[in-house]
């Protein structure tokens, strides 16, 4: 049975605290406690915590998504040794069997409550506490990404190691409330799919605006369907809902008017270069940062042909002024020319010649008809849940004739800095509100060269400790207050402790 709707989990939660009842009640009379109190939701958990002398406010924990299994498996433990039973083997059978050892307990053995045993800080205990705390951060406020591929060098570079806010945009509820903590840092397989909450976010500070850099869920993946568990994706927001996008010439329009990025965007497309000369690959990577994986080389007869992936207006501009270059152009695509997998399907568009096409906008009523329909119906039907037919000549929406549509999410269109190397909206298409996870806000580390990205090019400390997506070109690096906070850090604690055993 799939639990995907608020009336599925409210069933599901009476059905636990029915199960709980039935299986404490004894105990919770043996602990001075009156048999009712096993049996009212939310105040049974109060009680509990009452029982086995833990703060009340860790109530709140029960119910977080995530943290709420190991918040249980915790009380379970606790639980049972206030009456005694406080061996390991005790504690892995209660886990086990998903607390049903408490059943045993509470009708056959019916051992009488001692109350909590007396409690010492423990490696484990530390570790777990750790553990929760890590997990209530990365779930609900800051999740730490790596940055995988090139789509936005050279603002955001491979191997960056950013700290995203959750809270910004507002923090979105996880959709699988029962899943490993940190599973999506190495594996997005450790969850539950049938258990599923309905999308819900907590109000944030700001909204989605042009030019922020964004994470977000990737739209058309079709590996894992739960939301949360798509991959993550990172890019720069060009248009926001109701905006019309246009590319001419590789030039991108936003309603009619030129795109301007931020200050510190370092906006990169390919290049033609042609010299007189070839360069030496050493002067490449010191001065325009280019390894031999950026760029092919060929001869041709006025003397060499180089194609780069990327470089910014001020590489192409430092290479024009180079004596032995003959021409440095940019690489546009030819208009009309449709590109492999560009959205929507079917459209004669490609990076450098694309729409126009207007963002869906939350309220926004359109026409359908051919070309709206072309626009919009994997929209229609992938993110709003709707059922399109169309039979005879004629169109319904769930059943119902339709001649019009209104949009129920806003949607943004996002692209890579790196405009000839980013798969982004134009080929995705537009990303939903409930897919947005948060905005970029410091990059504490780059691992390029140890990470198994591809070109490693360096460690990039000027990297570190730097603050992106603040309109800033001037990045400066922060490291050395990090090392004095990591100094004292560990000072104060080796030396708390040697105090503490003198």
């Amino acid at each position: 049975m799939w639990i995907n709707t608020w009336t599925g989990w409210f069933v599901f939660f009476i059905i636990v605290q029915i199960i709980h009842f039935l299986g404490t009640w004894k105990l919770y009379v043996a602990a001075g406690k009156k048999a009712w109190e096993a049996a009212v939701p939310i105040y049974n958990a109060w009680v509990l915590l009452d029982i086995i002398k833990r703060p009340k406010w860790w109530i709140i924990l029960l119910f977080l998504p995530i943290i709420s299994p190991i918040m249980i498996m915790i009380l379970w433990v606790d639980f049972i040794r206030c009456y005694g039973k406080r061996g390991l083997g005790d504690a892995l059978l209660v886990i086990f069997t998903l607390g049903f050892y408490i059943y045993y307990l509470n009708y056959v053995e019916k051992p009488r409550y001692t109350g909590p045993e007396e409690r010492k800080e423990t490696f484990i205990s530390a570790i777990l506490f750790a553990v929760i705390l890590a997990t209530i951060i990365h779930t609900y406020f800051v999740q730490p990404m790596i940055v995988p591929t090139g789509s936005m060098e050279n603002t955001i570079k491979i191997g960056d190691a950013l700290f995203v806010s959750k809270n910004a945009y507002g923090t979105r509820i996880p959709n699988t409330p029962i899943a490993v903590p940190f599973a999506d840092l190495f594996s997005r397989n450790l969850f539950v799919e049938k258990a599923q909450l309905p999308y819900e976010r907590i109000p944030g500070w700001q909204k989605v605006k042009k030019n922020d850099i964004v994470v977000f869920n990737f739209p058309t993946d079709s590996i894992y369907g739960p939301l949360d568990r798509k991959d993550n994706y990172v890019k720069r927001c060009v248009a926001t809902p109701g905006d019309i996008v246009q590319v001419k010439n590789g030039e991108l329009f936003i309603n009619n008017e030129k795109f301007v990025p931020k200050n510190d965007a370092q906006m990169q497309t390919s290049y033609l270069v042609m010299s007189k000369t070839a360069f030496s690959p050493k002067l490449l990577k010191e001065q325009l940062d280019q390894t031999e994986a950026d760029y092919k080389v060929s001869r041709v007869q006025q003397g060499y042909a180089y194609e780069f992936a990327g470089l910014t207006e001020q590489m192409a501009q430092q290479l024009k002024n180079n004596p032995n270059i003959i021409s440095v152009e940019k690489i546009i695509a030819p208009e009309g020319v449709p590109a492999f997998g560009v959205f929507p399907k079917g459209a004669p568009w490609n990076a450098d010649w694309y729409g126009p096409l207007q963002v869906p906008k939350k309220g926004m009523t359109i026409d359908l008809n051919i070309e709206t329909l072309g626009n919009y119906i994997d929209v229609i039907k992938k993110y709003e849940d709707k059922n399109i037919v169309v039979s005879d000549g004629k169109l319904t929406i769930d059943g119902k004739p339709a001649d019009k549509y209104t949009f129920e999410h806003d949607y943004y269109f996002m692209m890579g800095d790196n405009r000839h190397n980013s798969w982004d909206s134009r080929f995705f298409g537009f990303v939903p509100d409930t897919h947005i996870i948060g905005k970029p806000f410091f990059t504490w580390a780059n691992f390029n060269q140890i990470a198994g990205f591809e070109p490693k090019n360096g460690w990039h400390l000027e990297r570190w400790f730097t603050v992106p997506n603040n309109g800033n070109p001037n990045k400066t690096s922060y490291l050395w207050v990090g090392v004095i906070l990591l100094v004292i850090f560990f000072g104060w604690d080796f030396f708390f402790k040697k105090k503490k055993k003198k």
